[in-house]
């Protein structure tokens, strides 16, 4: 590697420190304020190639949806570019395809010729048009907000009403202008609708339809712009204006006029306001409440949207208004009570309404922030006492310490243009390489003070220390930073989100790398003078003041005979100055006297405690050390007469570790607590909301009496239709969001809130449950099995066969299958026959048959700024029973008024709950938590019983998916992206070294750290995972340098002439201190990240531990084995770079 030339290091560190100094400086102010411009968010942003088509199909059963909707949409779109793998989910009025294609896929095209694909699908008239969602598992809500009202007002429905309209009057309309946020979403309370309820016999009596009278109201009910009238000079805006104003004039509406005069609506059905029938029931600690999600923009600041967010619902709460219309009330003050804001103000200023903030995600992320940069700082601050301890010099323990604030907000500015966030993961790739960033100061600086030992004065001590060093270090943070390369060829998750770790690390680490080799040699050439008296006489001393220096200045300037005439603006301008620098310099002479009077007092005391504190961590570390440096050279010519003993020791640490690897539990990522775990429940498919609130009621005021660890519950009966997340949700389902107090140990609250929740749960009849935890990464279940079959109830057989199967594995929790029985449905069969005889049709008959059972909105009735629905349908006292639906008319306006009964056989029956298909084939889903055990346990688990205990069809399989196929896709990446680490670091050490030999030497200290990342991970019972994957792999980049540091300076004493024994004995002797200091450094750095507290903390603490037991190993073993295996080879192979 070509080396730099030393007259441009000379001139750079010894000749130019300013220059230096300033280029460093303006570096970390840049750095410095590009750290305050850096987005915060949790998580690197996450692109996964994954689009979902969504298609509703209103009243259709899943099976009707599957083959209308799902399959032609499949046939469409399997031939899109890029596709990896096409699945449909396919449930009563919806229809789900998702596209997953391969990583790295252009989103932006996929979705293009999704779109394209999409057009030329012909679905259904009733159908509406598919559209394409951006899948994104960031979009959960970063804050939910609780509306709940106080006092008679918010009593019943009415109340419920208020406080629904509430929210999606003012709160929404607050909420939604804020930079950064994408959605505000509400849930609970009562929509408000105007219902026309039509009474059959009336219909019958008539001869009148549904369809008549829902025409009548949407004809009646207009606004239509007429056009324009010019009369004289004035031109006229004609306008028809019929809105309905009131209820009466809904009611007074003529449908028909015939020989017995005008009949009205209210001749047919009673009009009243009411609300949308009721699917779901939200409560904010057992009282029922409006919540209102919060969701941020793909590329938003989530704390700054959170703050901005909080700062806008204490505005809101107090009845504030927005700028403008502050602006507005104070134009026109009659119009006040005009605004639906000034409206809502009032009642939150009057009449007791309460928002407040119950879940705020920016709070786990400020707190897991604020827990790395502590982590960070705990580990420079060590790893500057540990060079303390070795060094046993204030200065150059500074001059070193210096390195690592310098690197880190040096950092900063190549991370803001790269358009990285701070996030865990970055700021973890800092506070996992802080104590890396002073290993090559730490080499540099013994380099420098050991050719002072040798003779040198400061400044060539600082050019040839250097130099003689440089190429190692920079060697060794190239290996370091040379592991990150192959991370470009990781695919999935891992590649995601650890793009940002890389990346911080790779930067910090360059930025070392130049400080080390010229910020640290300025630093070393120049003494820190001593602090000398003055006397303040001396320090008024005119004749040196520069003033008169500059009035001299001035003088020998006017030597020309006409610049005499600026002599008296020379004098007033040095008599003035004078003055003032006298004054100034009397102000600082007395702040001297007194500091140097308060040092000479102080600093001796300071001194006394301090030698106090540091005296005995000193002695004993020198201790060490010293006994180190007697016995090490003991230890390694032991070592080097005996290297067939050192191999085999060796060999056979290897393959115990190979067999121990083998065995260690596996998990995709580890999981992370945020004091918050939901549970997902279901009652038998059909059940009422009003039964589902009956009986889940108890359990929620229980948990809420026994738990003084929770801090909210937030608690949703029933099913959001516009935000349905799970195929199995409806009336019959219940979810309970727990929020747990955060405590000394989170995980043992959470524990014991999981276990007493599930001890309620599991003794209410017929109940099924599962337990989710936020998301950090994956979307997918940990388990996953997926039993493919054509035959839909052989599906559903084998399923619940396989899913009762399963349950009793101690392995897993919450085993549950997507293919489920569906609602109780009431089946209608048409007889065409039958129909034909009639005039009648089945598309006619279906049609008239759903309007009057499920309704259907005949216009909206404008109420200020508000649009209400108006739906017409049949009064419940003609639909309570199943036997009403055979009186329905179905040929209104005939003689022979015809039941439906007459042309149709019904009866009752139940449907898949969903139908999921795989690449064109029907799945049925089985999807399960952990129960304790780890990922790779319960897979092996799984395919064992799965095998022996069903006995599967012919035309059945299943397959084992979930977070297990994301680990075994990850690993295979990881393992090459490790093969290709260690290939670059064996070629960056044949370059600086120009032998191919000596790398292979070094290369020995991989596998030794290998071995110790095995041992920690037992000892601390931590499984194998991508995040472990990827410490090894920086290993790889960490444990080579020590190895490259001895066998530079080996080369280094052999090319002086001396002896290959003696070399390798003196090399090792004298590198023992860096190599100690260095290694101490970095494993006291990671030590905090390791101990693991704080939140966020399970994401880095497999990764410290493997680093830190890898390195520890790997030094003490390298120490012997590679002189060992550097002296064996080269008495037995001419090593060609060392003979030239």
């Amino acid at each position: 590697m070509p080396q730099p030339d030393s007259t441009i290091i000379k001139h750079f560190t010894t000749d130019r420190p300013v220059a230096v100094l300033m280029v460093f400086i303006a570096a970390v102010v840049f750095g410095f304020f590009s750290f305050k411009r850096l987005p915060v968010t949790l998580m690197p942003e996450l692109n996964y190639p994954t689009l979902t088509v969504r298609t509703e199909y209103s009243g259709a059963a899943p099976e009707e949806v599957e083959n209308e909707v799902s399959r032609p949409v499949e046939e469409a779109l399997g031939v899109v570019n890029g596709l990896n793998e096409i699945s449909s989910v396919s449930r009563a009025g919806v229809s789900d395809v998702s596209l997953e294609f391969v990583w790295g896929t252009d989103m932006s095209q996929a979705a293009q010729d999704t779109l394209e694909k999409l057009d030329q699908v012909f679905l259904p008239q009733e159908v509406e048009k598919p559209l394409i969602l951006h899948f994104d598992p960031s979009l959960d809500p970063i804050m939910e907000l609780s509306l709940s009202g106080e006092g008679v007002r918010y009593e019943g429905e009415i109340g419920l009403r208020r406080l629904r309209r509430l929210a999606e009057i003012q709160i929404r309309r607050e909420l939604e202008p804020i930079t950064g946020v994408a959605a505000v979403r509400i849930r609970g309370g009562l929509e408000e609708e105007i219902h026309v309820m039509l009474d059959q016999e009336a219909l019958k009596r008539t001869g009148i339809s549904i369809r008549e009278v829902i025409s009548r109201l949407s004809q009646e009910n207009i606004n239509v712009a007429g056009g324009m009238v010019q009369e004289g000079r004035t031109e006229y805006m004609v306008r028809t204006l019929n809105e309905f104003v009131d209820q009466g004039q809904i009611e007074d509406t003529i449908v028909r006029r015939d020989t017995t005069g005008e009949i009205r609506i209210r001749d047919l059905g009673t009009v009243y306001r009411s609300h949308k029938d009721r699917e779901i029931l939200t409560r904010t600690n057992g009282k029922e409440s409006v919540q209102i999600d919060i969701y941020k923009e793909a590329d938003a600041n989530i704390v700054a949207v959170s703050e901005a967010v909080a700062r806008s619902v204490g505005k809101i709460g107090k009845g504030e208004l927005s700028p403008f219309m502050k602006i507005m009330m104070k134009m026109n003050p009659a119009m006040s009570f005009m605004f639906p804001e000034r409206m809502a103000a009032r009642l939150f200023k009057e009449e007791g309404a309460r928002l407040e903030v119950v879940a705020d995600r920016s709070i786990f992320i400020e707190n897991s922030i604020r827990e790395v940069r502590q982590t960070a700082i705990i580990g420079g601050l060590l790893a500057v006492i540990v060079l303390f301890l070795f060094l046993k010099d204030i200065k150059s323990t500074l001059i070193v310490a210096l390195s690592i604030p310098i690197s880190i907000l040096i950092t900063f500015a190549p991370l803001n243009l790269s358009e990285v966030t701070l996030n865990i993961m970055s700021l973890g790739g800092l506070a996992l390489g802080v104590g890396m960033l002073v290993d090559s100061s730490i080499v540099v600086l013994e380099s420098i003070y050991r050719c002072i030992q040798e003779g040198d004065d400061l400044k060539q001590a600082a050019i040839r220390g250097a130099r003689e060093v440089r190429g190692a270090v920079t060697a060794s943070t190239l290996t370091s930073i040379a592991v990150f390369l192959p991370m470009v060829f990781v695919e999935g998750i891992a590649g995601q989100i650890f793009g940002d770790l890389g990346m911080a690390v790779v930067i910090s680490l360059l930025a070392s790398l130049m400080v080390a080799v010229y910020f640290i040699p300025m630093l070393a050439s120049r003494s820190i003078p001593a602090i000398e008296e003055k006397e303040l006489s001396s320090t008024v001393s005119w004749k040196t003041w520069e003033t008169w220096q500059g009035f001299r200045s001035d003088v020998h300037w006017m030597r020309s005979s006409w610049k005499w005439i600026l002599l008296p603006y020379a004098l007033i301008k040095c008599s003035l100055g004078l003055a003032v620098e006298f004054l100034g310099k009397c102000i600082a002479g007395t702040v001297g006297n007194i500091t140097s009077f308060l040092l000479r007092r102080f600093i001796p005391i300071l001194g006394k405690f301090g030698s106090i504190l540091v005296k005995w961590p000193l002695v004993f570390t020198q201790a060490g050390i010293k006994w180190l440096v007697k016995k090490y050279p003991r230890w390694l010519e032991y070592a080097l007469d005996r290297p067939a003993s050192v191999i085999g020791m060796m060999c056979g640490a290897m393959i115990v570790t190979i067999f121990i690897g083998l065995t260690l539990e596996t998990e995709l990522l580890p999981e992370v607590n945020q004091s918050e775990i939901t549970f997902e429940m279901n009652l038998p498919v059909g059940t009422p909301l009003e039964e589902t609130v009956r009986v889940l009621s108890n359990v929620e005021s229980r948990l809420m009496k026994e738990q003084s660890e929770i801090k909210s519950v937030l608690t949703t009966f029933g099913y959001d239709i516009a935000n349905i997340k799970r195929s199995d949700e409806g009336e019959h389902s219940a979810r309970f969001k727990i929020l747990i107090n955060p405590e000394d140990n989170p995980i043992e609250s959470e524990k014991r809130v999981m276990d007493n929740v599930r001890g309620l749960l599991e003794k209410v009849p017929d109940l099924k449950f599962r337990v989710t935890r936020p998301v950090l990464f994956s979307t997918r279940k940990p388990v996953s099995v997926e039993i493919h079959g054509d035959d839909l109830a052989q599906l559903k057989t084998i399923s619940v066969e396989a899913e009762q199967t399963l349950g009793d594995l101690s392995e897993l929790a919450d085993v549950e299958t997507t293919l489920r029985s569906g609602a109780p449905e009431v089946q209608i069969t048409y007889d065409r026959a039958r129909l034909a005889r009639y005039g009648l049709n089945i598309g006619q008959v279906a049609e008239l048959v759903r309007d009057l059972i499920k309704g259907n909105e005949a216009t909206r009735f404008n109420m200020k700024d508000r649009r209400i629905p108006v739906i017409a349908r049949l009064g419940e006292q003609d639909r309570e029973e199943i036997e009403d639906i055979g009186d329905l008319i179905v040929n209104p306006g005939e003689a022979q008024p015809i039941p439906l009964r007459a042309v149709a056989d019904y009866q009752i029956g139940e449907g898949p709950s969903e139908i999921r298909r795989i690449d064109g084939k029907r799945v049925a889903l089985i999807q399960a938590n952990l129960g304790g055990a780890s990922l790779g346990t319960a897979v092996k688990a799984i395919s064992d019983t799965l095998s022996n205990s069903i006995k599967w069809p012919a035309d059945m399989n299943f397959f084992i998916t979930g977070q297990s196929e994301e680990w075994q896709r990850s690993q295979t990446s990881l393992l090459l992206a490790m093969g290709l680490s260690i290939f670059l670091v064996y070629v960056i050490m044949a370059s600086q070294f120009e032998s191919l030999i000596q790398p292979f030497i070094i290369m020995f200290a991989v596998p030794l750290a290998f071995v110790g990342s095995v041992l920690g991970l037992i000892v601390t019972h931590t499984s194998l995972s991508i995040v472990v994957f990827l410490g090894l792999i920086m290993l790889v980049g960490i444990v080579v340098n020590n190895a490259i540091v001895l066998v530079d300076y080996t080369n280094l004493l052999r090319a002086r002439g001396i002896a290959p024994r003696e070399a390798i004995l003196t090399a090792c002797s004298v590198r023992l201190r860096p190599i100690l200091m260095t290694t101490a450094t970095t494993v006291l750095g990671l030590l905090p990240m390791a101990i693991g507290l704080g939140d966020g903390a399970e994401i880095r603490t497999p990764m410290a531990i493997a680093v830190i037991f890898g390195l520890i190993s790997s030094t003490i073993l390298t120490l012997i084995v590679v002189p060992t295996i550097y002296h064996l080879l080269d008495r037995k192979v001419k090593m060609t770079s060392l003979t030239s």
